[in-house]
């Protein structure tokens, strides 16, 4: 498949670039990974949902867990270094520069880091999200048990 690295190439470059339009949600407990938004659209042919693209940078191994969930599905693109993603249920994945990870809807994300213990690692998340929602909402693993 020699399409996904143009692709990945050419966000990359939108998401360096683009004008920050989405928010995090608003009172929610900062995650561990720094989530920047930096590109917005509305998708005309899905009605009431947008594309955003965030800038993401994952904090060195090693520190809390910020489960959360996210209200469409995220597809992460690593740019710098190695991340270790997770989602319940699942073993983490390490995903190295120039490899992707997929997250469906509604999955509760629990692993989230760089591989190192002293360097981040960086990447950017391209996500299919309902209008106006929230990008991320904390979620209790252990609230139920």
């Amino acid at each position: 498949m020699r399409q996904l690295p143009i692709a990945a190439a050419a966000l990359a470059a939108l998401a360096l670039t683009a004008p920050a339009h989405a928010q995090p949600a608003a009172g929610a407990a900062a995650p561990r990974t720094a989530a920047a938004p930096v590109f917005s659209a509305d998708l005309p042919d899905v009605p009431g949902k947008q594309l955003v693209v965030v800038n993401l940078t994952f904090p060195p191994a090693g520190g809390p867990a910020h489960p959360h969930k996210h209200p469409g599905s995220v597809w992460v693109y690593v740019t710098k270094g190695e991340a270790r993603l997770g989602v319940a249920g699942q073993p983490p994945k390490v995903v190295k520069a120039g490899e992707n990870w997929f997250e469906p809807m509604g999955a509760i994300h629990n692993v989230s880091e760089s591989t190192s213990a002293t360097e981040p690692a960086s990447g950017f998340a391209v996500m299919i999200v309902p209008k106006g929602a929230p990008l991320a909402t904390p979620v209790d693993e252990h609230a139920g048990h």
